[in-house]
Order: C-alpha cells, then sequence, then structure tokens
C-alpha cells in the first residue's frame, strides 16, 4: 500500500511488527471506513481472541513512536518537496501538481479552523488542495469555546516550519479576526485573508476618524476594496487591505452576512478567490467525521484518540490523492459516480472516489472464487468486462 519511501519513514521509528500492524490497521480503516476500536478489533487479522485481539491494539495505540512530528512531518516535506522539484515524477504527474497548485496562484494555502470531535475541541491547521484539504497539524484545546491567539501562533509556527522558503497564504473564518493575526502573518513573510466581524473599526488613509464595518451600509449585491488600511482604534494595526463583499441576491435569497476580509493581497479578486477555497477545510472535517472515517463513533482515551487521528490524517491524505490520481488515469466511473453536464458540482469528492476504489479492489479480491463464474455466464458481455479488467489492473498500480 505504502511507497518505498514512506516505508522507509515509518520502519526508521517503528519495529517491523509495529510497522505491519500500522499498515494493516490503514488497509481496515479504508476498507471498513471506520476508526472504531471494537471494530476494528472484530476484523484484524490475527488468531486469537477478540479481546486478545482488541487489548494487542490498544497497546499498540499507546506507542510514543505514535506521533506527527516522528512519523508525519516527514512525509509531508517529502511530498511538498517532490511537488515543488519534479523529482520521482513522471510528465503527467509534474503536469497536474503544477496545474493544481497554480489554481491557488503559487501559494501553498493553508486554512485553520476549530471543531469538536467526540468532545474534543480541536484547532487544525490543513493544506488547501484542488478542493479538498489535507491535514497538516492539530493541537487540543483544553477548554470550551474559541482559541486564542497565542494557541494560533502555536499551531501556526508548526505548519508554517513545513513549508520553508515557500510562498504561503493563511486563511480563517471570524473566529481568528485579530488584526493582531494578520500583523505577526505579515511580519513572517506570509500572505493572509482573515474575515472580520462586523464590529471591526478601521481607517483609511483618507479619512480622519476610525469606521465602524455595520455602518458602511453594504447591500446584497455590493462590493468595494479598501486600501491601506489600520485597524483597532488603540493600537492601529496595519497597512492592510479590506475587501468587503456581500453576494447578490439570487432567487430573492442571499446570504445573511456580507464578507470582510482582511488581507495583505493587493488584489480583491485574488482575495475572494483565495478566500472561497477555505471551503476545503469544511469538506475535510465531514468526510473524517460521518462521510468516511467516522472518528465521532470511537471511545478512547486521550492518548489512543491522538494516535487514531494521526492514522486518519494518513489513511485520508493517500485516500484523497489516490482518487485524484484515479481520475487523471481516466477510470474514476468505475469508482464512483463522475459529474454530469447539468451538475454545478461533482457528485462524487476525490477522497470518495479513493475510497471506493479500494472498497472496488478489496470486493474483487475477496470475492474472485464467485465473480469468474459469473462472468463466464455473461459472454456477449466480454469486451465490457476486459474494460473493468484493465481499469483494475491502473487502480492497483496507483496505489
Amino acid at each position: 500500500m505504502l511507497s518505498p519511501f514512506y516505508q522507509t519513514i515509518l520502519r526508521k521509528h517503528l519495529s517491523e511488527s509495529q510497522y505491519l500492524t500500522l499498515e494493516l490497521l490503514l488497509l481496515l480503516i479504508q476498507s471498513h471506513h471506520t476508526v472504531r476500536l471494537s471494530t476494528l478489533a472484530s476484523v484484524f487479522p490475527q488468531p486469537i481472541k477478540k479481546e486478545s485481539r482488541k487489548r494487542n491494539l490498544q497497546r499498540f495505540l499507546v506507542l510514543p513512536q505514535l506521533s506527527i512530528k516522528l512519523l508525519w512531518f516527514p512525509l509531508i516535506k517529502y511530498w511538498i518537496r517532490q511537488i515543488e522539484t519534479g523529482k520521482n515524477l513522471n510528465h503527467q504527474q509534474r503536469r497536474k501538481f503544477k496545474r493544481l497548485r497554480r489554481k491557488k496562484r503559487g501559494f501553498w494555502v493553508i486554512a485553520i479552523d476549530r471543531t469538536k470531535w467526540r468532545g474534543r475541541n480541536m484547532f487544525v491547521a490543513v493544506l488547501i488542495w484542488g478542493q479538498h484539504a489535507l491535514p497538516l497539524c492539530y493541537e487540543e484545546i483544553g477548554h470550551d469555546g474559541n482559541s486564542n491567539l497565542a494557541q494560533q501562533k502555536r499551531l501556526l509556527r508548526q505548519a508554517l516550519s513545513l513549508f520553508k522558503n515557500y510562498p504561503v497564504l493563511v486563511l480563517g473564518d471570524r473566529e481568528f479576526h485579530s488584526p493582531k493575526l494578520g500583523q505577526w502573518l505579515d511580519s513572517r513573510g506570509v500572505k493572509f485573508c482573515l474575515r472580520q466581524k462586523k464590529n471591526l473599526h478601521f481607517k483609511t488613509l483618507e479619512s480622519t476618524e476610525y469606521e465602524v464595518l455595520s455602518k458602511q451600509g453594504f447591500k446584497p449585491g455590493k462590493s468595494k476594496f479598501y486600501r491601506d488600511i489600520l485597524c483597532n482604534k488603540t493600537e492601529g494595526i496595519g497597512h492592510f487591505n479590506l475587501a468587503a463583499y456581500w453576494k447578490r441576491k439570487y432567487r430573492n435569497k442571499a446570504p445573511k452576512d456580507p464578507w470582510y476580509i482582511l488581507t495583505n493581497l493587493s488584489n480583491f479578486d485574488l482575495t475572494l478567490k483565495m478566500y472561497r477555497s477555505r471551503w476545503g477545510i469544511e469538506q475535510m472535517f465531514k468526510d473524517t467525521k460521518t462521510s468516511g472515517y467516522n472518528l465521532e463513533d470511537t471511545k478512547v482515551n486521550d492518548i489512543r484518540f491522538r494516535s487514531l487521528f494521526l492514522l486518519v490524517m494518513i489513511a485520508y491524505t493517500f485516500t484523497t490523492i489516490y482518487g485524484q490520481e484515479l481520475q487523471s488515469l481516466g477510470i474514476s466511473t468505475y469508482a464512483g459516480r463522475v459529474k454530469e453536464v447539468t451538475d454545478k458540482t461533482p457528485r462524487t469528492s476525490d477522497f470518495r472516489f479513493g475510497l471506493y476504489g479500494y472498497a472496488w479492489i478489496f470486493s474483487m479480491d475477496l470475492w474472485a472464487d464467485f465473480v469468474l463464474p459469473l462472468l463466464a455466464l455473461k459472454s456477449h458481455k466480454r469486451l465490457y468486462f476486459q474494460r473493468g479488467f484493465n481499469a483494475l489492473s491502473l487502480m492497483r498500480q496507483a496505489i
């Protein structure tokens, strides 16, 4: 399942039995779409009693080697370096990765957000990739409610350390509205787009007094780009730009609130385009919670939860990239429903393509003794079956 370099990194920190257990768990997570420990123990391929299998997995999940810094960061750094330099990629792969990255105007785009998994308040940083987001790192907040500026800086330091010498842009919703965060990112040479609340006080170069966003009289269909503004009355943080945009009404419906986006980008259209890509992190939360691995179904302690979340990060990233590879090979129709001409959005995401691709390969291998006699009874469809076997062969090669 894993490429030789990934195996080298993992085997560097894990014993052979630990590595094989990790790879089996990744395969089971992909096949059964869950990280619930009791379910994984029920299907874990080891000839011992179920309770013994469960205890075996419990001992494995408390290993100190199952750390993001030890196992995940080296993989991400290698992957980023491979894409940037094109090393070990063929011409088609280089073109595909370049095209995807150019959709974000040459920036590596990091989005930050907060969510809850099984009552745990999690602050997460992800990499926006196409229409999806790939997890980078996270921090568990020890209280309910929003994160503070110190926690935001601490998590972003970890995420930004993975992209040294590369242009980076950070996206954040209204929880991360602090102009101080924007000032900190700007001082590090990082571009940002942070959505603001309507009570932001700002002042343009032409103004002598600070104004409030809520009193600017914006209506649906209106937009404006303020340049060189100062934020916060007492501190005068800036100079930044502010994009105000309220989507127009369509069939008498419009968004409840406009977008107020504080940024150090110089272009209004680019600011909106970048901020729209933030939706990828919401898709990732949905995939890990309910539409993919059902992370909220698991009942484990904090240490085992961190280990399971590491497995989810690895599995989700590989599955999403695998789904993109199936589409580039032109065989995604064998894994899921493709977008029709009349569809505004894809019927199946890259992640689901990858998940269904794994499931189809597993089913074809598991039930081969039943499948082959069935195909023999339908000789008039031999040509279609041959095409399907060719697609199945390409799917196996892409893993």
